[in-house]
């Protein structure tokens, strides 16, 4: 269920996150970062895995199996990783459902910050049908020194479309996108409707510091008519 208190501000500019809110990839990528890892020696269950890597960047994936199981990936582990996902996505990557809709109805600027790799978002973004909707208007972890949750991304995307941060809604779906907008003085906003999301989630979100949780593009869709209108 929908809970939410309408801001005191009307919002500058809507930050999307890619993976889990406009593009249902997360169960795809968390198969493919089980099946990558297996062949180095490291087991993971797809739950194991989700939960290690929704929402980090490349970089912050490699310093979690650093410190966690001891190993360095290779150079050539990160060139097979994106060969197997990309196919995978070529395959079976689906828009989130609704979410074309979300956009379509969307009263007010909008843009993209995700932690995820430029390559992949234009991948992601043209194969799904969305890349028309934002354009330009997209911003990853490669165009700054730290990825979410530091707040930089969301300075960036702010500064660069002439955004007060603070006036900003972003929608996220990890707790670390969360975590991001919050610290970046942003207004964050959970979403739970792709099919990566575990019973406790919307929990873990709220405890991170999201405003509400939706659970649904159309939940998303009626949150921004309200706060937009």
């Amino acid at each position: 269920m929908l809970h939410h208190a309408k801001g005191n501000q009307r919002a500058d500019l809507i930050c999307f996150d890619c993976d889990g809110v406009l593009v249902d990839s997360e169960l795809l990528a968390a198969q493919n970062t089980a099946e990558c890892l297996s062949e180095l020696g490291i087991n993971l269950t797809l739950p194991e895995a989700s939960a290690l890597f929704t929402g980090k960047s490349a970089a912050a994936g490699q310093q979690i199996i650093r410190d966690t199981y001891g190993v360095d990936l290779p150079a050539a582990y990160f060139a097979r990783f994106d060969l197997l996902l990309f196919q995978r996505f070529r395959q079976q990557l689906k828009p989130v459902p609704g979410i074309a809709d979300v956009l379509a109805g969307l009263r007010l600027p909008s843009c993209v910050t995700s932690n995820s790799g430029k390559v992949r978002l234009a991948l992601t973004l043209g194969l799904t049908g969305l890349a028309g909707h934002f354009g330009y208007r997209v911003f990853s972890a490669e165009d700054v020194s730290r990825g979410k949750p530091a707040p930089d991304l969301f300075f960036l995307a702010a500064n660069r479309l002439g955004a007060d941060v603070r006036r900003c809604l972003v929608i996220d779906d990890s707790v670390t996108g969360v975590t991001g907008a919050v610290a970046a003085g942003a207004r964050a906003v959970g979403f739970t409707g792709a099919g990566h999301v575990e019973q406790d989630h919307a929990a873990r979100l709220k405890d991170a510091g999201a405003s509400c949780v939706v659970n649904s593009a159309q939940e998303l869709a009626a949150f921004l008519h309200a706060e937009t209108a």
